[in-house]
């Protein structure tokens, strides 16, 4: 089984090559990263990755919004929003938008990484990636 493809985006682009590094380093392929949510619908459209994870706050669109607009365009597209805030109004906002995980940052790697786990499969594992 290939490694499931993931797009990150977050508007910290350092954070988010980050994370792709540890997405990478566990074994899933980063099809790319976004600095915003209008690139990363775009980059979706191209990519065709098996998972988003997305930054909540962003200029512009947020992160909801996008999450939103991919459930309606890739309705069997996870996503997965990650976010500094653990906030009532927005963790409604993301069950709303169909977001498939909330993961608060200050969580650290693990919750985020078996919310990936969960949704995509493990790297490794029998089964991993669609």
């Amino acid at each position: 089984m290939r490694a499931a493809r993931l797009v990150v985006v977050d508007d910290d682009i350092p954070l988010a090559q980050e994370l792709a590094q540890l997405l990478a380093e566990v074994g899933y392929e980063v099809a790319g990263i976004a600095g915003e949510a209008q690139a990363a619908i775009e980059l979706v459209g191209k990519a065709k990755p098996d998972l988003v994870v997305m930054d909540v706050r962003m200029p512009g669109m947020s992160g909801t919004q996008a999450a939103a607009v991919l459930s309606a365009e890739h309705p069997e597209l996870p996503v997965v929003l990650w976010s500094a805030y653990d906030d009532d109004s927005i963790v409604k906002a993301a069950r709303q938008a169909a977001v498939a995980a909330y993961v608060v940052k200050g969580c650290g790697a693990d919750e985020l990484l078996s919310a990936v786990g969960t949704l995509v499969g493990r790297p490794g594992e029998d089964g991993a990636g669609p």
